[in-house]
């Protein structure tokens, strides 16, 4: 679908008393304020059910490290139709500049001290990336929008959640069970608490939060692909989307950004649609299984 060079808008939306206004996102690939990269994962890989998942990676450099804002558009499993052609006379009166998305990863990171922060830091089809093909733009149906701070310092630095850092130690979804089971023999594991009722962990979500490394993974050109997945409960009831669990597992690969992962609230939240069990949930977490995206196992021919 997508061409070599890509053009891409971001789209936001929001509503008030019951009018919606638009704001999107001009952006080119070859704009030197940042890099695109873009992927795509088949989700039959980890799921049973053939789909596929987009990842769009825009990062830009800053004086502490790089910043990462992702895009996933994930399948429509009502009407299969995952993009939708949109004039483009419907978007250029509400174009806006990239300074509003460093603005958003700025709020989204606890980047700034004069601000105060709420629980929320990922967006499910509030912002969405349209694309240009041959003067045609596309919108997705569904999109989650989410940031990452890539920080590769020392791990005595603090890590807190939305963060990437490789020179983390190596901890497995496992091994972190075991340990917090020593530590609170009388509650479930928050990885696990998707079968137990709203609010059944006592994880203090704010404080505990984060991204864990937990394996290295070494593709056929020499590089290093690092692992990742989030240590976060779920608390919301079935028919809601646990959205801030994000792409809670997934493959950070350096100068491409995230090429591999894991959307387990949203297929959870479709359990009617697809026939997937918790239990086949649960052993997805627990081996820890991932997509990889399609243009890394051909051009790399790693392990996956």
């Amino acid at each position: 679908m997508m061409k070599r060079v890509f053009t891409f808008c971001l789209f936001a939306l929001t509503c008030f008393q019951g009018f919606s206004q638009s704001k999107y996102f001009l952006i080119d690939s070859l704009d030197s304020n940042y890099k695109l990269s873009h992927h795509v994962l088949t989700t039959k890989d980890i799921y049973p059910i053939d789909h596929k998942i987009e990842l769009f990676n825009i990062t830009y450099n800053n004086s502490d490290g790089q910043n990462l804002i992702l895009f996933s558009v994930l399948p429509d499993l009502e009407t299969g139709q995952d993009w939708i052609e949109t004039p483009f006379d419907q978007l250029q009166d509400s174009l806006i500049r990239f300074g509003h998305m460093q603005k958003l990863f700025e709020a989204n990171t606890w980047s700034r001290f004069d601000k105060v922060y709420g629980e929320q830091t990922k967006y499910l089809n509030i912002y969405k990336p349209v694309v240009c093909k041959e003067g045609r733009y596309y919108v997705p149906t569904n999109c989650l929008l989410q940031f990452y701070a890539i920080r590769n310092r020392p791990k005595v630095f603090n890590n807190v959640f939305g963060t990437i850092n490789i020179n983390l130690d190596e901890v497995t979804i496992l091994e972190m069970e075991k340990i917090y089971n020593q530590t609170y023999p009388s509650t479930e594991f928050p990885l696990y608490t998707l079968r137990s009722p709203v609010y059944s962990t006592t994880m203090d979500r704010l404080r505990d939060r984060r991204e864990y490394l937990s394996m290295k993974h070494t593709l056929a050109d020499g590089r290093i692909a690092y692992q990742f997945w989030t240590y976060l409960d779920w608390n919301k009831h079935r028919f809601q989307f646990e959205s801030e669990r994000g792409i809670d597992r997934f493959v950070y690969l350096p100068e491409e950004g995230i090429v591999g992962g894991s959307f387990d609230f949203y297929f959870f939240h479709h359990l009617k649609k697809t026939g997937i069990t918790d239990l086949y949930f649960l052993d997805n977490i627990r081996k820890e299984k991932i997509m990889i995206s399609n243009r890394i196992i051909k051009e790399h021919q790693s392990k996956y």
